[in-house]
């Protein structure tokens, strides 16, 4: 929705008030656009299905970043894709706790120890997931902002030599 059809919609209109006070949140500039990237590639790539728009908005407003982007990343991680992001994370923190020393517990005889033990490795394999999903989401962040400050320099450029082509034929059409 765009900022000024937000009373339109249901949910959205009990915000619409806030929601006009912050420009930030609609604002397409670097500042505002890039934080809404990092955060947004984070938050996608982290095990929080089903809060992601929620903490999209949250952290939009935290940030001060652009919503729709960071909402709109937030549709990277949907049913079909979750498997595959969940794996890629949870190999990408596996792999840099096993570099920094943290290897999966062994499953002992005991029952008492089986227990603690599988409570361990399921934190273990949490950290490996919420972990990995940060690696990879800051990298992509750090990727798609290099690659949004590339095409706004490119735009803002286009729209310079469009202004200027303009002006001259304002000018020959003047004479």
């Amino acid at each position: 929705p765009r900022k000024a059809t937000l009373h339109k919609y249901p949910i959205l209109s009990l915000f619409t008030v806030a929601a006009r006070k912050r420009v930030y949140l609609w604002s397409f500039r670097s500042s505002e656009a890039v934080p809404a990237l990092y955060a947004g590639c984070i938050l996608a790539f982290m095990p929080l299905y089903g809060m992601q728009i929620p903490l999209a908005l949250c952290a939009a407003v935290i940030f001060r970043a652009n919503l729709p982007i960071l909402a709109g990343i937030q549709l990277v991680s949907n049913p079909i894709t979750l498997p595959f992001i969940y794996w890629i994370a949870y190999v990408t923190g596996d792999f840099f706790l096993s570099i920094f020393g943290s290897t999966p517990p062994t499953i002992e005889t005991s029952t008492k120890i089986e227990e603690s033990n599988l409570l361990l490795k399921s934190i273990r394999n949490m950290t490996a997931m919420v972990g990995g999903g940060m690696i990879i989401g800051y990298f992509i962040g750090f990727i798609s902002s290099i690659i949004y400050r590339i095409m706004a320099k490119r735009a803002a450029q286009t729209y310079d030599n469009l202004k200027v082509v303009q002006k001259e034929k304002e000018k020959s059409a003047a004479s």
